[in-house]
């Protein structure tokens, strides 16, 4: 607020722009969940305004560079300009400002329920012209383990180094398919995809398996009657998808090493893929029955 200036007479303004504009400020910027905080609040903004999608202006106010995300901001909400290309003074017919990321009640993990989680999921699909419903076939799971890979997603890591990263990927997938051979299992380094064929892959997943990270993110995305098994190395716990499992009414387990032997160098960690499958097993009976 300190940044504001108030004035008795309208100041000379070169251009308007029309009908309503958002204006928001991003942090993490190249991290799927923090920007997933950002469209929900984003999308919050837009139902408690009535705003028509074809109506809307997405003013970015920070000064992040480009990302890998940027496109989704254009599928999702349409307009989107950034406060560091208007060169000349502008007049905003309609000024909403947006909601800090780390303020959204997707931050606040111990509620019950998050406000409109399903009509949000419902909107990004649609505006992605994906269809959403998958009927359960308890004779044929999509299993999907999403892999944390190193990866350069924005100037600020140039090594690109991430951590929480599983060391026998092939062993854990061949441990499940062992215990569950009649299913379809497989892995994905999934940040790798466009954001399109992110969510047609998790549109038809019955069960997520993943290192806690960003990419969990996507359980927001799953069929109503799908699972989440969410892996930690022994260093890290944290809440983050275990909430949107529960605000999604998901079923959820978690799987967690507890012999710091098998904690690697570089971050990474040696799964007991047996264990896991075992417990991939016990998700598969739970949302079968």
């Amino acid at each position: 607020m300190s940044s504001l200036k108030t004035a008795k007479h309208l100041p000379a303004f070169s251009h308007t722009v029309k009908g309503w504009t958002i204006a928001v400020t991003r942090y993490e910027y190249a991290n799927f969940y923090h920007t997933l905080t950002d469209f929900y609040n984003t999308y919050i903004l837009i139902q408690s305004f009535n705003i028509s999608s074809n109506n809307l202006t997405i003013l970015l106010i920070d000064g992040h560079p480009s990302g890998q995300l940027d496109k989704t901001w254009t599928v999702l909400f349409g307009r989107v300009i950034r406060a560091g290309m208007l060169t000349k003074p502008a007049m905003f017919e309609n000024l909403v400002w947006g909601i800090s990321g780390y303020d959204s009640v997707m931050n606040t993990h111990s509620s019950n329920d998050l406000p409109l989680v399903e009509e949000f999921k419902q909107f990004v699909y649609q505006r992605y012209q994906l269809r959403t419903r998958r009927k359960l076939n308890c004779k044929k799971l999509n299993i999907l383990a999403i892999f944390r890979r190193d990866y350069v997603a924005h100037p600020r890591n140039p090594t690109g180094r991430v951590s929480r990263k599983i060391k026998n990927e092939e062993e854990m997938l061949d441990a499940i398919k062992v215990l569950l051979p009649s299913h379809n299992v497989k892995g994905s380094q999934i940040d790798l995809l466009d954001m399109d064929k992110q969510l047609e892959l998790i549109a038809k997943t019955d069960i997520l398996i993943g290192m806690h990270g960003a990419g969990l993110s996507h359980t927001l995305f799953l069929p109503q009657h799908a699972g989440l098994v969410e892996l930690f190395p022994d260093y890290w716990y944290d809440i983050h998808f275990k909430a949107m499992a529960r605000w999604r009414r998901l079923k959820y387990k978690v799987w967690k090493n507890i012999n710091s032997s098998n904690e690697l160098s570089d971050y990474y960690t040696l799964v007991d893929g047996k264990g896991i499958a075992e417990t991939v097993f016990e998700m598969k009976r739970d949302i079968c029955s």
